[in-house]
């Protein structure tokens, strides 16, 4: 699989985690840029409370500085679609909007999480105000 930001690079294949949770995810050695599979996000979270695939995403429109990346999965060569947390808009991740992978550019997946956690206090947050 060719990295989408490198021209001509080829990703490798690196393995996280263990037992259960072992993750092969695909890495540009050059960007750093990581390709994920919808469920590999998932496992790569170590926010074990909130479902990082559940976060509500809003569509984000390209400006003509963005380049048109399409899916390394998807046969058809399908454009990604470019999504924000729903209330975090200043995370824009690029995400296939038919086999529901992710385009993580160096240092997204850190804020990925960053985001989760903050879910996850807010809905805590919410509960002790309900109860």
């Amino acid at each position: 699989m060719k990295c989408l930001r490198c021209d001509g690079v080829e990703l490798e294949v690196k393995t996280r985690g263990e037992g259960t949770d072992i993750v092969e995810i695909d890495i540009c050695p050059q960007c750093k840029g990581i390709w994920l599979d919808p469920e590999e996000l998932q496992k790569l979270d170590d926010n074990f409370f909130l479902d990082i695939e559940k976060i509500e995403f809003g569509e984000v429109r390209a400006t003509n500085e963005d380049i048109e990346l399409f899916c390394p999965r998807c046969e058809t060569g399908t454009m990604l679609d470019k999504v924000h947390p729903a209330q975090f808009k200043n995370l824009i991740l690029d995400t296939c909007p038919s086999c529901k992978g992710f385009w993580l550019d160096k240092g997204e997946l850190e804020r990925v999480r960053n985001v989760s956690d903050q879910l996850l206090i807010a809905s805590l947050l919410a509960l002790d105000e309900e109860g």
